[in-house]
């Protein structure tokens, strides 16, 4: 059976400026997939997304108006989907205080309160988005109200949507997209090369038929919008994800990720024609790994991790047609 080409984007910074993107792998896996709360309904689910993130169909609010908030770009991050490439583009093309998993460095988790930090080039604010218990801390010091962040990034957008309640700021989701089966193959690859995770060590070593097999890790992108990392999912479960997304967030792929990216600047209003266009370029030519590995489509693994991923597929092909359906609003920019 013949094996296409699988890609990949890896942050092209990362080894030459002190950018160290967040973990990809520390959101997957066995340990993540069960720390979850208790499960909610799909109202439940609507309500806790209703008035914490903007629709993608409002315009988006730069600055406060008086008795009114303005919209907090927030990234939902996936794990192997070019996250660590936006972020780059984020802090080292567009210059933007971030809140992610970062700004918690040298110390800084030990801060009383909220400011920006910088390191290098790039500044963060002083919290660490990429866990719950970072999420809570960042509520508690009221990120939310704060106008530090130009801009979020996490994989956990159910939590995410707690730090703007009861304040006049919203969120506004977007995300960039992997076909589920490319992402559960990046992760093999990496797991066959990475010795600092204790969670996926299980899977070094293994064919692809064996990791197929044993993976535990199953339709990440419903779980973490409905907040059910763990126990069977339903078509319930599908459609109150679908609503969530459909509703919410700015889709990106990532076999269209420089448009996508393109997509982001003129929503949000970041950067302009000069400078930021050839770094976002460059940015994109040296963190796309095409043809680094094979994809496996056709074989029996891939059909095994298809079946395994089955509702992140449907909703991944529910996102494409989000994708070509947004592309109306972006006519309407100059």
């Amino acid at each position: 059976l013949s094996r296409v080409q699988s890609s990949t984007f890896e942050s092209a910074s990362s080894s030459n400026t002190g950018f160290k993107p967040m973990a990809n792998d520390a959101m997957s896996g066995s340990a993540f997939m069960a720390n979850s709360l208790q499960a909610q309904s799909a109202q439940e689910i609507k309500a806790v997304y209703k008035n914490s993130f903007y629709r993608w169909n409002h315009s988006f609010r730069q600055n406060a108006d008086e008795g009114d908030g303005r919209d907090v770009p927030v990234f939902w991050r996936i794990p192997r989907s070019a996250s660590s490439t936006v972020e780059d583009v984020m802090s080292n093309c567009y210059h933007l205080a971030v809140a992610s998993a970062l700004g918690t460095r040298q110390g800084h988790d030990q801060d009383q309160t909220l400011t920006v930090v910088t390191f290098g080039n790039s500044r963060f604010v002083n919290v660490d988005m990429s866990n719950p218990t970072g999420i809570a801390r960042a509520k508690a010091m009221n990120l939310g109200a704060s106008d530090m962040a130009d801009a979020i990034s996490t994989p956990f957008l159910y939590e995410t949507a707690s730090i703007f309640d009861d304040v006049t700021d919203s969120g506004k989701c977007f995300t960039m997209l992997r076909h589920p089966v490319d992402r559960a193959i990046s992760l093999y690859f990496r797991y066959q090369s990475d010795d600092s995770n204790p969670n996926t060590a299980q899977y070094k070593g293994l064919s692809i038929d064996e990791y197929a097999e044993k993976s535990t890790e199953s339709n990440w992108m419903v779980r973490f919008l409905t907040n059910k990392r763990a126990g069977a999912l339903s078509w319930h479960d599908l459609e109150s994800a679908k609503e969530v997304f459909g509703r919410k967030c700015l889709v990106g792929l990532v076999e269209k990720a420089e448009e996508s990216i393109r997509r982001y600047e003129r929503f949000f209003g970041w950067g302009d024609n000069g400078e930021y266009n050839e770094c976002v370029g460059e940015r994109m030519v040296n963190s796309d790994k095409r043809n680094q590995h094979d994809s496996f489509e056709g074989t029996n693994a891939w059909e095994a991790l298809r079946k395994k991923n089955e509702y992140d597929v449907l909703l991944y092909e529910y996102a494409k047609n989000l994708y070509t359906q947004q592309s109306t609003m972006y006519e309407n920019f100059n």
